[in-house]
């Protein structure tokens, strides 16, 4: 229905963009890129970045180099282990990436990637007041971030704050009216706020930035369930399981409004859908619908 970070897709923050760091050694360079070292520092700060696909571990030992080498200024040490939490955070250690990204804001108290890359963690963690705190500040340091709104919208809809998830995702809009995830989310915070006629015209959007998106579909899907439109909520939802045949919340809204119908098929999807999300059920009684 909707993306729940903009990591789906795209990192939530651009890595932190670092200036050549002190030289390090050419045997350093070497286990840590494999042996396809150019030689020189740009390198090391390349890995530590996440730039060229670099994998989670040898990220982390690139920053490691620049962290431990030190003689750069806080600034860019407190970018290092930013990106460090980011990769720590990417790889489930969540709470050592808070560690990194408390040391980083430390050093530099106007590093807005610290704080939302710390936000994301305590999203994940379901510490839904703490993220948003933590936007807050990226916003204040940032105020044209869309990415920050965007999640924090994200924070706000998983609370049922939905004014306020509105509220975000309109200032996405504001900002890059080409954000598709923006319209997609924001079409799902009205619908779940009874809002579905005017949620509608959002979904369309999304559509036209992103056609052919299985989550999109879902979404339109749901908002004409909430309508009682049924046949549209079947046809979207068909839609997006032709695209995705493992959508649980599609598998689940088809199956409601085929029930809603008399149609006995909507048993076998409500069952395939509960076998994928056994929490389906719960969801969507949340939205409003049972």
């Amino acid at each position: 229905m909707w993306n729940a970070l903009r990591l789906a897709g795209a990192a939530l923050v651009a890595v932190t963009l670092l200036p050549a760091g002190p030289a390090v050694s050419q045997s350093i360079l070497n286990k840590l890129l494999g042996g396809g070292s150019n030689g020189g520092s740009p390198e090391t700060w390349k890995v530590c970045e996440g730039q060229d696909g670099a994998p989670l571990d040898k990220r982390i030992e690139a920053c490691n180099v620049v962290i431990d080498y030190g003689g750069e200024g806080d600034n860019v040490i407190a970018g290092a282990y930013t990106n460090r939490a980011n990769a720590l955070r990417d790889s489930g250690e969540l709470d050592r990436a808070v560690q990194d990204y408390n040391k980083a804001m430390v050093l530099d108290p106007k590093l807005a990637a610290a704080f939302l890359g710390r936000a994301e963690v305590f999203l994940t963690k379901g510490q839904f007041d703490f993220a948003i705190l933590d936007y807050n500040q990226a916003i204040k340091l940032n105020p044209k971030n869309p990415d920050a709104y965007y999640n924090r919208g994200t924070a706000y809809s998983m609370q049922n704050q939905y004014e306020r998830a509105i509220q975000d995702f309109d200032q996405v809009i504001r900002i890059n009216p080409k954000f598709s995830a923006a319209f997609n989310n924001r079409c799902f915070a009205r619908a779940k706020a009874g809002q579905a006629q005017a949620a509608l015209p959002d979904c369309e959007e999304a559509l036209q930035l992103r056609p052919n998106d299985a989550n999109y579909l879902d979404t339109r899907g749901f908002a004409n369930l909430r309508l009682g439109q049924l046949d549209r909520a079947m046809a979207d939802y068909s839609d997006a399981l032709d695209i995705n045949p493992k959508l649980a919340s599609s598998l689940y809204g088809r199956g409601m409004a085929r029930l809603k119908k008399g149609d006995r098929r909507g048993s076998a999807d409500v069952a395939a859908a509960k076998a994928i999300n056994a929490d389906i059920v719960a969801e969507f009684a949340r939205y409003g619908v049972k």
